[in-house]
């Protein structure tokens, strides 16, 4: 990285053709098709980046075009998103799961001339909202399967453009080379969205300067070199696979892994069991229930040793994460489940050679952090916002559960008398497309207000508490933070999701969850109890007793005032496509207080039930809409 810093390589092209002359033949990307994984070199990612470039110079793209990306993370958005900022272009990230309308808007918005989309799923959205994009020029595809009787001439298939670049490249040697020399630090980059948990999303322009900034100030914290292997695992359109995937592999020159599919994940993992496993806070959280499913499922001796150590496991990863000295047996012991449980664990998720494991984007609960320490998963909570980029973070022997760590290098921060996070470095964004006014409330003096509380503490660890404008406060005066409640409710196996209600209107704190179909299913036939869908299902009274239990945990650990005191478990899940929860599924808070605000009157106005019009889904795929009845229930201490 020293190298880096010593050299004019300030934008990306020009570390990827550093790259190059450091280490051309060896390997960079894999991707795994069709069950083989195919190897890119770093000569042959960067033709492929310098012919997309070539190509899209042909359809007339140039330095501050904007090129939409969507779909999955695969070799071709690294390449065509290097390949458009050759020339000096801005990469503009679009999730997969987007809706049309959401599609269009991010499109129209950036001023996007070009889409790049993975395949006919992404493709169809886009021609059905081409009419509204009076900038868009060309859609071009990666994955042409569906594909071949589409005649529309707006698409290109991505290996025919390729094809056409290095046709022009041949013409024209030098001239893609120019414009990337051309190009400096401070030119912009990346335009990618906010979440929208408030509004609409805002376009956040980003510099070079500021995230190649942010990569740096990750790989001081967290040691990626040359060869080592990272797992593709965030969306690409969004600031964490921007620096800890992409940027690591263009700074560090990792080897960057792409799985076959989001749905072989696992499988893909265990293949290649990276050096670095990076994951949000749900698929964290999602690895546990997994260990928890696979647990049942094991024959009576297995799920006895793994009930018999992972106690003892938790309690020596208290002790180290506490910093205290861990007794002679806890150590004894731990080495014996280490070996014959936890190791072979390991492997089965893919993580035996895994040496670093993180997380970020959202808050983690302490249960989820001290569990996976216990499996041996030592995971190290990471702060990065789409506007301040990469900010703090876990140094390697110095990780508490409850923090986000401390502040990287080259990072400045404050808090305000209100507990709001300010943040200010080289990191920091250059301000929100077409939005000045959005700008000028955020970014003040070189100032990033994050609008996240935090406490700090004297040894340099900042503590996440919630949105500034999340936190709580009942009819009481009593003040708490949802999300830390939400956090401890996750990490039940049998629950999905928890929004946590309690607003200055509500003298006590109420909760609205979505259980884990899976799991609770997989209950119910354990334990002989039948039922037809989830809705079924989740107004059973045994269920309700079932979740009793996981509240009753959670309760016992809060003060006497903040205690959920009323509980409805939802007739379906929280669903992003109905506005429910962002594209990272964070909880979008005043969509849900609209969308269950008669729910949430019946549950502070002491009504036992409630009726609502619910869509089902049967075993046999069999859809249709049921009157049923939502129970409210009181939470009665033991």
């Amino acid at each position: 990285m020293a190298e880096i810093a010593d050299r004019a390589v300030d934008t990306f092209p020009k570390i990827l053709r550093y790259d190059v002359e450091r280490w051309g033949d060896q390997v960079c990307m894999r991707k795994k098709e069709l069950g083989i994984w195919h190897e890119f070199t770093w000569q042959s990612a960067y033709r492929e980046a310098m012919h997309f470039g070539y190509g899209l110079l042909r359809l007339g793209f140039a330095k501050g075009d904007k090129i939409s990306i969507i779909g999955d993370n695969d070799p071709q958005w690294c390449c065509g998103q290097v390949g458009a900022q050759m020339l000096g272009g801005i990469a503009v990230g679009v999730f997969s799961d987007v809706t049309p309308e959401e599609a269009s808007y991010i499109i129209g918005h950036s001023d996007s001339s070009v889409v790049l989309a993975n395949d006919q799923e992404q493709v169809d959205k886009i021609l059905k909202i081409k009419d509204e994009l009076p900038l868009l020029k060309k859609i071009i595809f990666w994955d042409k399967k569906g594909l071949r009787g589409y005649d529309d001439p707006m698409l290109l298939y991505y290996n025919d453009m390729l094809k056409m670049g290095k046709e022009d490249e041949g013409k024209s040697p030098d001239r893609v080379e120019r414009l990337i020399d051309e190009a400096t630090g401070e030119d912009l980059c990346l335009l990618l969205y906010t979440s929208g948990t408030t509004g609409v999303p805002k376009g956040v322009m980003i510099s070079y300067k500021a995230i190649i900034s942010s990569i740096k100030a990750f790989l001081a914290i967290f040691d990626i070199g040359q060869g080592d292997n990272l797992f593709s695992a965030f969306p690409a359109a969004w600031m964490g696979e921007q620096v800890f995937g992409i940027g690591s592999f263009l700074v560090a020159g990792a080897i960057l892994n792409y799985p076959e599919e989001p749905e072989t994940v696992l499988e893909d993992l265990r293949e290649i069991s990276p050096t670095m496993a990076t994951f949000g806070p749900r698929q964290w959280e999602g690895f546990c229930s997994t260990v928890q499913v696979k647990m049942k499922d094991a024959d009576i001796l297995k799920r006895s040793i793994f009930n018999l150590f992972v106690p003892i496991a938790r309690k020596r990863a208290r002790s180290v994460l506490n910093k205290e000295p861990v007794p002679f047996y806890l150590r004894a012991l731990g080495a014996i489940g280490r070996k014959f449980v936890f190791v072979p664990l390991l492997d089965m998720l893919g993580m035996r050679k895994t040496r670093i494991f993180g997380t970020g984007s959202a808050s983690l609960s302490p249960d989820t952090f001290e569990f996976l320490w216990a499996l041996g998963i030592k995971l190290r909570q990471v702060y990065a916002g789409t506007e301040c980029g990469f900010a703090f973070g876990h140094y390697k022997d110095d990780i508490q559960a409850e923090s986000m760590g401390r502040a990287a290098p080259g990072i400045k921060y404050k808090v305000t008398e209100d507990q709001e996070l300010l943040v200010a470095g080289d990191t920091v964004f250059t301000g929100y497309y077409k939005n000045p006014e959005a700008t000028e409330e955020v970014l003040r003096d070189g100032w990033f207000h994050t609008g996240d509380a935090v406490v700090t503490k004297d040894d340099g660890h900042v503590v996440y508490i919630d949105r500034v404008k999340e936190l709580g406060k009942l009819s009481t005066g009593v003040k708490y933070s949802p999300q830390y409640i939400e956090g401890r409710l996750r990490f039940s196996p049998f629950l999905r999701d928890a929004l946590i209600i309690g607003q200055e209107i509500h003298p006590f704190i109420s909760a609205i969850l979505n259980i884990d179909f899976e799991m609770v299913g997989k209950w119910a036939e354990d334990n002989r109890i039948n039922y037809t869908t989830f809705v079924d299902l989740s107004q059973r009274s045994d269920v309700a007793e079932l979740v009793l239990e996981d509240i009753r945990r959670v309760n016992d650990i809060l003060p006497r005032e903040t205690r959920i005191k009323r509980f409805v478990l939802l007739h379906k899940e929280f669903d992003a496509d109905e506005g429910e929860l962002t594209r990272t599924r964070k909880l979008k808070r005043g969509v849900m207080h609209k969308t269950y605000g008669d729910l949430i009157e019946a549950v502070y106005k002491g009504k036992d039930s409630i009726e609502i019009n619910a869509p089902v889904k049967y075993r046999d795929g069999r859809t249709g809409i049921i009157k049923t009845q939502l129970n409210i229930r009181t939470v009665q201490d033991k």
